[in-house]
């Protein structure tokens, strides 16, 4: 069932996908509007979250159990389509990749930094930098957002369902508005393992001799952040130096990185499919 939901939504979301679509996430401002989290005790805090975050959550996971039946059935996997589409977000971000390589076709380095500004939110780090220093950090900006748009959703919801997916996307919100240390470490939490095996999927899909034994150490590495175990895993055993650095050699090094990243999200959907078949997953 999982397998087809996913299938489902991956393909619904190629056909829906609107350049700039952001989630309506009104109704969680709306929710998180009578606290004043940031002067509560920790206590408190907690309460919030668990009231915002875990409880809709909850009522969604009860909700989808209850349905039985044919018709419930039916209901069910549309509900489930449904909110992981939500979860998951209908923004064409390949539009905005091939509009940041185009300036590199062009030589046109003010727009390459423009478009990074504007669809990698990267206004604090790449007004200073040289072109060369602009292409690294936009190839671990685009390696970070396929993590955090995609892979550690689908993580959660192979594990915890739709709820668990969601439960996800309304933590990460919740840190967003109130930057709380404690929600920090549990996004950290949150990431740490499908982070790990993104990282695998990575030396798998890519340079397994170079990335694999680097991706197999970040295993058992409980103090690195997620950004780092993927991007060090990504550029491991790379030469580049800004000597060499060209127009040519930076368009081809984001495709390789924007399809890397590609077929570590086909390897996750054949896994998920072969247990599926396999182990009735």
């Amino acid at each position: 069932m999982k397998f087809i939901v996913l299938l489902f939504t991956v393909l619904l979301q190629k056909q829906t996908r609107q350049q700039g679509y952001e989630r309506n996430n009104q109704w969680f401002n709306r929710l998180l509007k009578p606290f004043d989290v940031q002067n509560m005790a920790f206590k408190g805090q907690l309460a919030v979250f668990s009231l915002v975050v875990l409880l809709p959550c909850l009522v969604l996971a009860l909700f989808m159990s209850s349905l039985t039946g044919l018709i419930g059935g039916t209901f069910l996997l549309l509900i489930q389509v449904l909110v992981l589409l939500y979860v998951l977000g209908r923004d064409d971000f390949s539009l905005r990749f091939e509009s940041y390589r185009e300036c590199w076709n062009k030589e046109d380095y003010e727009g390459a930094f423009c478009c990074a500004q504007s669809f990698l939110n990267l206004q604090d780090q790449v007004e200073c930098q040289s072109p060369f220093e602009l292409h690294q950090t936009v190839r671990q900006a685009i390696i970070y957002a396929w993590f955090v748009r995609f892979f550690i959703f689908v993580f959660w919801f192979l594990l915890l369902g739709v709820a668990g997916a969601l439960a996800c996307l309304l933590s990460i919100w919740f840190y967003r508005q109130f930057k709380l240390p404690w929600v920090k470490s549990l996004l950290g939490a949150i990431e740490w393992l499908p982070s790990r095996l993104l990282a695998v999927s990575m030396a798998l899909a890519g340079d397994f001799v170079g990335s694999f034994p680097l991706a197999l150490k970040f295993t058992s590495d409980f103090h690195s952040d997620s950004r780092t175990v993927l991007v060090q895993t990504a550029v491991v055993g790379e030469k580049a130096d800004e000597a060499s650095f060209d127009c040519e050699t930076a368009q081809q090094a984001l495709m390789d990185t924007n399809q890397l990243m590609f077929r570590c999200a086909v390897l996750w959907l054949l896994i998920v499919a072969c247990l599926t078949v396999f182990a009735g997953f």
